[in-house]
């Protein structure tokens, strides 16, 4: 191959014989270390060769001699053929080519060739070869390196350039270009302020400038607003230098970290919301490596633990939990890992002065290449809750045991009234088993002439969803009976509905048969008591017969007669009282003002008035009547009972005080007296038996008036809000024309 010419390079010389200093050329050919030989450039035929060319081509000069060209070079004849003829036009050439060796290598090579004429004449070609063999392969290497880096530059997302010491770009490639929104032919050549406003500009020279200075690699970061908006970039400068270590400029690598910082500012965001929801959160929450680490921490969790978070952290989770707990907390992590998946428990912690349920979820955390990275705890107080279980248990437990030993019948039956469950005593009551009770089985065991009221009632206490009680025989398979005294109420759910019915059968047959004897027992007294107080009345009717009576004999002889009436009245009373008590009592009732009949009992009370110096005042309001239905007897008994009370509790000189007024469809008499009712018996006012600090007390007065109030169709009310005093309200329904409603 020939090398061109080089501009300004001077023509070989094509002498025409060889100088007269042949023996000074023929020396230096003999002694040359450069590989020299004489071609015939008509044939192509190597005429002479010198040591250093037998050398090279490890071919002895005697075989080199009259060795044609085409044996060394790897051109073809007619190539060579042309390139000699050439030569002898021009007088000479320098051509780059490739030779053999005898050992069959192949070397690069760089021939000089010249005209010349040897002595006699003959034209010839003088070669001198060297051996570039190493500077092509670096050549070729260099090339290689040169193409690769290019492809690497071109390639490459990062803004890759080169600046010189005066800050002018050398080099950029095409993502710098892309990144500056220019062709590169546009960048190439020109400086940083051109393409960057000056503050930026600054710190991009004076970076230069430290590289070069300093000849060590920075990195910083910088802000670049073009076309597509503010970008964010990270800049990687270096020192470039010569071989002699002087500085030639500056290599820079500039990448683009846009997202990078927006998505570490959205982690950042989004560590703060999840430490804020850590710090917040009332469930405890922790969070294991891999290797079982605490590596988070809430402040839920550091209380339940009773640790304080900067000794949790980096530590394992004995460092928070007792040897009991630890192995719970180890084994539920090691199974969400295994698993994949969350596992559910219930531990109880345990800590000084606080015991704590907590319901404990641990999740695993798997990244997305499907490796367990660790474990998330979260656990829950329940403490109320697992409190509200064992206090539930043990309400369960102790109520099994109250129905199952109870010495009353306990029973349970669906909304409808079936039986689902009998207790032991139920069934001893009965007579029956279980199955013969289950379902709506239970009402055979009623005594026939009690069943048809007993279901009526029941039936009518299912529809009204309303507590039902009634008093009946049972009658046992083998024909026994008793009495029981049957209650029943309804169960609700949560919202109110009606799910059965829980109720309670206690055998008052002995009560019954006391009853029936008290009663027989009363008959007798009653009627032996009529009698003398029969005799009393005529007793008194016979004096005044045989009179005269002077005004005294004649006072005591009407209040005998009126106290033998009230005496009488009472026994009937009492009779009365005991068909309210079983519902038998029929009323007469009649319009009775009630300002006349209170007016009318003061000679009743006057023993307890005029002993204590008491003031008894009756307020009715409006001058019209005040006109209640009622039963005169009753309506007296029930005043007299509570104006008695009232007077007993009374202090000396105290007053007591009816006040009368119409409210609605009812007559209102509201009696006030000085004195408190004791507390002790407030919730039981109206109880039977209720008493409290009367040694001749039998508790009976506020039943028997509030009975009688109720068979009237009113009611009695007892207020004690006032301090130190007490007010009984008595309701009675109103008569026609009974006055002006209040």
């Amino acid at each position: 191959m020939r090398e061109p010419k080089k501009p300004g390079q001077p023509e070989p010389a094509a002498p025409e014989a060889i100088p007269d200093s042949a023996g000074v050329f023929t020396s230096a050919f003999a002694s040359s270390l450069a590989a020299m030989y004489i071609l015939d450039p008509q044939t192509g035929t190597i005429l002479e060769a010198n040591a250093a060319a037998s050398a090279f081509y490890g071919i002895p000069r005697g075989e080199l001699a009259g060795l044609p060209f085409t044996a060394l070079s790897t051109l073809s004849a007619r190539e060579i053929k042309s390139a000699l003829g050439e030569v002898r036009i021009s007088g000479g050439s320098r051509a780059v080519s490739r030779h053999r060796l005898r050992s069959g290598e192949i070397r690069d090579v760089e021939v000089l060739s010249t005209r010349i004429t040897l002595p006699g004449g003959r034209e010839s070609v003088f070669a001198i070869v060297h051996d570039i063999t190493a500077r092509t392969q670096a050549e070729r290497t260099l090339r290689e390196r040169e193409g690769l880096l290019r492809t690497i530059l071109d390639s490459a997302c990062d803004g890759i350039g080169f600046k010189d010491k005066d800050h002018v770009y050398r080099e950029a490639n095409p993502a710098f270009c892309r990144l500056l929104g220019l062709p590169c032919k546009d960048v190439l050549g020109r400086k940083s302020e051109e393409f960057f406003d000056r503050r930026i500009n600054n710190v991009h020279v004076e970076s230069d400038r430290r590289v070069m200075r300093e000849r060590t690699p920075v990195v910083y970061e910088s802000l670049y607003g073009g076309a597509g908006g503010q970008r964010t970039l990270s800049v990687h400068k270096a020192p470039v230098l010569d071989g002699q270590g002087d500085t030639l400029g500056v290599v820079f690598i500039t990448h683009d970290i846009t997202e990078r910082r927006a998505a570490e500012a959205a982690l950042r965001k989004s560590e703060g919301l999840l430490r804020a929801m850590l710090e917040s959160a009332q469930d405890s929450i922790h969070v294991t490596d891999a290797e079982g680490l605490l590596r988070e921490a809430n402040p839920a969790f550091c209380e339940l633990v009773a640790k304080p978070r900067e000794g949790l952290l980096g530590q394992p989770l004995s460092a928070a939990f007792e040897p009991d707990e630890l192995r719970t907390q180890q084994s539920s992590g090691q199974l969400a890992m295994e698993t994949r998946g969350p596992v559910n428990f219930t531990q109880r912690i345990r800590r000084p002065g606080r015991d704590t349920w907590v319901s404990v979820v641990k999740t695993p955390v798997i990244d997305d290449e499907g490796r367990c990275l660790g474990v998330v705890s979260m656990g829950r107080d329940i403490t109320s809750q697992k409190t509200a279980e064992i206090a539930l248990r043990e309400s369960e437990r102790r109520y099994s045991v109250l129905v199952h030993q109870s010495p009353v019948g306990v029973v349970e039956t669906d909304a409808k009234g079936r039986l689902t469950f009998a207790n032991e005593r139920m069934l001893r009551l009965t007579g029956r088993t279980l199955a013969q009770l289950l379902g709506a089985d239970w009402l055979a065991s009623l005594h026939p002439d009690n069943r048809r009221e007993f279901e009526d009632g029941w039936r009518k206490a299912l529809a009204g969803r309303r507590e039902f009680s009634a008093e009946a025989r049972l009658r046992a398979p083998r024909g026994t009976e008793l009495w029981v005294s049957c209650l029943m109420r309804p169960l609700r759910d949560a919202a109110s509905r009606v799910t059965g019915y829980l109720g309670a059968l206690s055998d008052i047959t002995e009560r019954k048969k006391a009853e029936a004897l008290r009663e027989d027992v009363e008959k007798v007294i009653r009627h032996d008591l009529k009698s003398p107080l029969g005799a009393m009345a005529n007793a008194a009717e016979l004096l005044e017969m045989l009179g005269p009576l002077n005004a005294e004999q004649a006072h005591v002889l009407g209040e005998l007669r009126a106290l033998a009436r009230r005496m009488l009245g009472l026994i009937s009373l009492s009779l009365d009282l005991r068909a309210m008590e079983t519902g038998r009592y029929v009323v007469e009732q009649a319009p009775l003002d009630l300002r006349e009949v209170l007016e009318a009992l003061r000679s009743d009370l006057r023993p307890l008035v005029d002993g204590k110096a008491l003031t008894f005042r009756v307020e009715p309001e409006g001058g019209e009547p005040l006109l209640a239905l009622g039963e005169r007897r009753l309506v007296d008994s029930v005043f007299v009972n509570l104006l008695k009370n009232a007077a007993e509790a009374s202090p000396e000189g105290g007053q007591i005080v009816a006040r009368l007024w119409r409210e609605g469809g009812q007559i209102v008499a509201a009696l006030r007296n000085q004195g408190a009712v004791p507390r002790d018996i407030r919730g039981r006012f109206f109880e039977k038996y209720a008493t409290s600090g009367k040694a001749q007390g039998t508790g009976l007065g506020t039943y028997s008036a509030r009975l009688m109030a109720q068979a009237l169709g009113g009611g009695i009310e007892l207020d004690t809000s006032e301090p130190g005093a007490t007010i009984l309200t008595v309701r009675l329904p109103a008569a026609e024309g009974a006055g002006p409603a209040a």
